[in-house]
């Protein structure tokens, strides 16, 4: 069985620009929007089915989703009955953010990973929506000298998975490549080049380069393991960490940054929300 992972946000979503950027807001947190379920909802759901319908074609029988975007809602971004049967989705409590539990219920090797719908990391220039997690109050988050968004996180936690592609935003891919120099990036928008195409345009874009990023495997490689992995997580201005009295892993706290070190990669995400919690 050929299993394929795909890591699934909306910021980076094909249709979706600042003037319209209700579209990526979920209904839940934002009730008065109603754009998100006339227009968005159908713009990441194309972008999926694309990768998906790709896939398909060349020889994948299993693809497991995990749609992060505004995890924590329990409604999917992705209209999950307009995709393939072969589709399945993580067992997570509202789409929490829960890595172990995500790493876990995939296969030991699964053939690849897909990030599709991706926004650049806080920072970056000429970016839609530029975040990292969720900015502010998060400046930053680097694990082992890398600034990592949504695309690290989800590319680091299945490390040793081939990574095949990165689907979203032009500025998202200078993360992507950071990860994995030969992953395929498929641009959906580009704001330095005023490039906002619809997602009728964009579906046919995403399903050939999802073809040839296929035909490429030979040449994809993955992000690696490591048996030691240093964190940093920095704070915006406003924002301060309340340090505990003690704490049960090797780290430290100042005003606005924390460190702090794990011996895989799964504890060292985890600790993440640790540490988030003395957000102040």
């Amino acid at each position: 069985m050929r299993q394929l992972i795909v890591i699934a946000d909306m910021e980076g979503a094909s249709g979706i620009f600042e003037s319209n950027k209700e579209a990526c807001l979920h209904e839940e947190i934002y009730p008065q929007n109603t754009l998100w379920r006339s227009y968005g909802r159908a713009c990441i759901t194309s972008d999926v089915l694309a990768v998906c319908k790709a896939a398909m074609e060349m020889g994948i029988d299993d693809i497991l989703l995990y749609d992060m975007h505004f995890a924590g809602c329990g409604e999917f971004n992705v209209e999950l009955e307009k995709l393939p049967s072969i589709v399945r989705v993580f067992d997570l409590p509202d789409r929490e953010m829960h890595w172990h539990r995500i790493r876990g219920q995939a296969g030991i090797e699964p053939y690849g990973i897909v990030t599709v719908g991706q926004h650049a990391r806080n920072g970056e220039k000429n970016a839609y929506f530029p975040h990292t997690i969720h900015t502010p109050p998060l400046e930053s988050f680097y694990v082992n000298g890398i600034h990592i968004a949504e695309i690290g996180e989800s590319v680091m936690c299945f490390s040793g998975v081939p990574y095949i592609a990165n689907i979203g935003c032009a500025a998202s891919h200078k993360e992507a490549r950071e990860l994995s120099p030969n992953v395929s990036c498929i641009t959906v928008k580009d704001k330095a080049k005023n490039w906002e195409p619809e997602k009728e345009e964009t579906f046919p874009i995403i399903y050939d380069g999802m073809i040839n990023a296929f035909r490429d495997y030979q040449n994809k490689t993955a992000y690696p393991y490591a048996d030691h992995y240093s964190c940093e997580l920095n704070l915006t201005e406003g924002y301060f960490f309340e340090a505990p009295a003690d704490f049960p892993w090797k780290g430290t706290f100042q005003k606005r940054s924390a460190k702090w070190e794990a011996h895989d990669i799964l504890t060292a995400l985890s600790l993440f929300w640790e540490v988030h919690a003395y957000i102040r």
